[in-house]
Order: structure tokens, then sequence, then C-alpha cells
């Protein structure tokens, strides 16, 4: 393990530890994570949706996972007429045919396409098992430039049964890295645990981040060094869980004082994947604020595990 505090500007990082013998969260069972049993991604001929298929493409052929190809002819549009409706169920074969073609170009050959009516988010989520992983793309192009578009992605974590990834509208090539937000309650559980299978199984460095929001002063508090010694610790723990699930990963830790959304949009710039755990809320669209938050100004593919 080793450190990696490479934030600039006002952001504090502190330090982390490079001992590992703290003990295991209780919420560890030690059970690996099976591989995702299909890949499900929804495909409308947008560019976001381009950019989720071709993440689905990529992972498919890395993995050797099935790939469901899914269309959504929005029947709330019944009211335009039965011609209307006619016509975009024939863009929507015309779509489908486009992306099983490009996923055939791409060397993937286990592919089932689905053209489904109903409403976007709520079919979407209910056409992915427990076990699959489903692909979604999102007009969400940048941190904190308005949070008009992004939102039907938003719903469809909420909704889903499995495992989501959300990809921006961006270009993807190029990044490198996986990046896991750790929280108190994550240091034994499944966010780990995917995020660490995700390294190892595309040979990329893991990057461990416990962002907390500093108080006024704390740096010359003795309640700033508990609650620093306590992040610490957390990361500690969750590094040892991640090295006993792939023992020879490479996997650095950061301990950010600032809010977790910008902490974990920051480390996330430049990777190819970031993996945070969906959380509750009780007011719509029932996700915590901050998948809320990263989902809304997303900058970089992010796997939501539920």
């Amino acid at each position: 393990m080793r450190d990696s505090s490479g934030l600039t500007g006002p952001t504090t990082v502190l330090e982390a530890p490079t001992a590992m013998e703290h003990d295991i969260s209780d919420h560890d069972t030690g059970e690996h994570l099976e591989t995702f049993a299909r890949l499900v991604v929804g495909v409308d001929g947008s560019g976001p949706s381009s950019g989720a298929l071709s993440w689905a493409l990529r992972y498919a052929r890395a993995h050797g996972t099935p790939l469901l190809i899914v269309h959504i002819v929005d029947d709330t549009w019944g009211v335009a007429g039965d011609d209307y409706m006619a016509e975009a169920q024939q863009r929507g074969i015309h779509v489908l045919d486009a992306a099983r073609a490009e996923a055939r170009r791409h060397g993937v050959t286990a592919i089932q396409t689905e053209l489904v009516h109903g409403r976007t988010p709520g079919v979407l989520a209910g056409a992915a098992r427990t076990q699959d992983l489903l692909v979604v793309g999102s007009h969400r192009t940048g941190y904190l430039r308005g949070r008009s578009f992004g939102a039907a992605s938003l719903y469809v974590v909420a909704a889903a049964r499995s495992a989501v990834v959300v990809v921006p509208n961006l270009p993807v090539e190029g990044r490198h890295g996986v990046v896991v937000g750790v929280g108190a309650k994550t240091t034994g559980g499944d966010v780990l645990r995917r995020g660490a299978a995700e390294a190892a199984s595309a040979d990329e460095h893991l990057t461990l981040v416990h962002a907390r929001t500093p108080l006024p002063h704390e740096d010359a508090a003795a309640t700033g060094e508990i609650r620093s010694s306590a992040a610490r610790d957390v990361l500690s723990r969750a590094c040892a869980l991640a090295l006993r699930e792939v023992p020879r990963l490479d996997v650095s830790t950061r301990v950010v004082a600032e809010s977790v959304p910008a902490a974990l949009l920051t480390a996330a710039t430049d990777a190819s994947l970031l993996v945070i755990g969906r959380g509750r809320a009780e007011a719509p669209p029932h996700v915590s604020a901050v998948v809320h938050d990263v989902l809304m100004n997303l900058n970089a593919p992010a796997l939501v595990v539920p």
C-alpha cells in the first residue's frame, strides 16, 4: 500500500497509514463477489447511449460477459397516435440492429436485443436482474455546471435491483485507475469488494478515498487530530479488506478534508471507474445525497453498488 496525496489547491490531504494491523469490520463475510451474469445496456441512438454502449462492449469483450441491448419505446407518447407509435417502434428496431452490428464489430458474440414499451427509468431498471450490471448513459459532462440533465440516470439507479454503471457523455479512453469512496460503514461491504475486483480484472491501480467535511479551525484543535486518526483507521481497515480480496493489488489511500462528492469527483478526474454505494433517502429519487451530487456532476464512469 502507498499514500497517494496528489490533490492540489485548498483541499487538505492527510497522510494515510501504511500499517494494516486493524481487524476487518464485523460486516465482512469473507465472501468474494461473483462476476456479473449479464451486461444490460439501454440504447436510444443518442450520444450518451452510444457512450454507454461503447463502455459495455469493451467490458463484455474483456470479461466474456453476455450482452443484452434494450431499447424502450416510451408509450406515454401513445397520445400522439398509432402512426407515431409505429414509427417509434420502427426507429427502435433500427437502433437495436445498429447496436447489434456494432457489438459484433467489437468481437462480442453473446448478444440479445429487446424492444420494450413503457417509461424508460422503470423499464430499464427492471430489465436487469440482481446479478447483472446495468449500463446507462448520462448527459452530465463535468463538475458543478448545472443540474438540468442527468436526472433520468438517478431514477434508474434508484429503481435498479442490480449494480449500475453510469457513463458520462465524455471521452473515456486513456483513463486509468479505479477510485472507491470509503465511508465508516463501507469498510466491510460489497463496494470495496467490487472496487478491488474491478481494479484487479483490469490490472488497474486502486485508490481508496475517505472524505470528511473539515470543522472550523480544527487543524489547531485536539478534535481535529482525533477525527483525522479515525479517518485513517477507516482507510486502514478498508485497505486490509481490499488486499485480502486481492493480495497483490496495487492500492493507495487518501484522507481528504472536503465534501464527499467534491473529493470523489476530484479523485476520479482521470479514473477509468469510480465505485460508490447507492445508499437510500426518503425523498425521490431515493438515493443518497452523495450519489445524487456525484451523478449530477459526473466526470467519469461511475459504478453504483446497491
